[in-house]
């Protein structure tokens, strides 16, 4: 998978599309359009502007989330970023510099249409709980890692991560280096790097949704 930047910088909370990607699969492009913000109204528009996009409809969301690497063994650093993605639409949210939790965020999460998906989302979506109060049903969840499991378990003897996942599934070739993986996440001004990561992160989680949950 490659990405090339199109969009404006990074992070700040400009909240304009802070990055377009362009990602190889299977001889075809898609273009990636990503929003990183800190800003309640962009938040807002974001979520409404999904919802329209599927009138009620029933909606899979890959969710993702990015945090700095832990120094010691019993650090927990805060979730600096939630990424989500509908289609080829991304959020990349930087919770960390939130002055407050945009009500727009809480009503999306509980949505009766959304299903959220992701690898290890229960996870994910408990540490958001535990420390900013974002809540989702347990029925809304979706971990693409135990789908898969259980559908190929011959292929899938070990645990696959997200790469190994995009592959299999949807034909994605990711690159996911670790010196962005591991890199500062609570930056004020996300990086390039961080953004292509993240979001594809968050795009990759959202393709092997909709082909489990749905065959396409």
């Amino acid at each position: 998978m490659e990405a090339e930047a199109l969009g404006s910088g990074g992070g700040g909370g400009d909240g304009r599309g802070g990055w377009g990607g362009l990602l190889e699969e299977d001889d075809d492009c898609t273009r990636i359009e990503t929003t990183v913000t800190d800003e309640a109204a962009v938040v807002a528009n974001w979520v409404q502007e999904v919802l329209s996009m599927y009138g009620g409809q029933s909606m899979i969301v890959g969710l993702d989330c990015e945090w700095k690497p832990n120094s010691y063994a019993f650090e927990n650093n805060k979730t600096a970023t939630l990424q989500l993605c509908v289609d080829a639409k991304c959020l990349i949210l930087q919770l960390f510099y939130l002055d407050f939790i945009p009500q727009s965020l809480k009503n999306f999460m509980v949505h009766p249409s959304v299903t959220f998906v992701g690898v290890g989302v229960q996870d994910d979506v408990y540490k958001l709980q535990q420390e900013y109060g974002l809540v989702c049903s347990a029925s809304a969840m979706k971990d693409i890692q135990e789908m898969a499991m259980a559908r190929h378990p011959l292929e899938f003897i070990r645990r696959p991560g997200l790469k190994d996942l995009a592959s299999w599934f949807v034909g994605l070739n990711m690159s996911k280096p670790i010196h962005v993986c591991r890199s500062n996440w609570e930056a004020r001004n996300l990086s390039l790097d961080q953004i292509e990561y993240a979001c594809i992160d968050a795009y990759a989680s959202y393709r092997i949704g909709r082909k489990l949950l749905n065959g396409r």
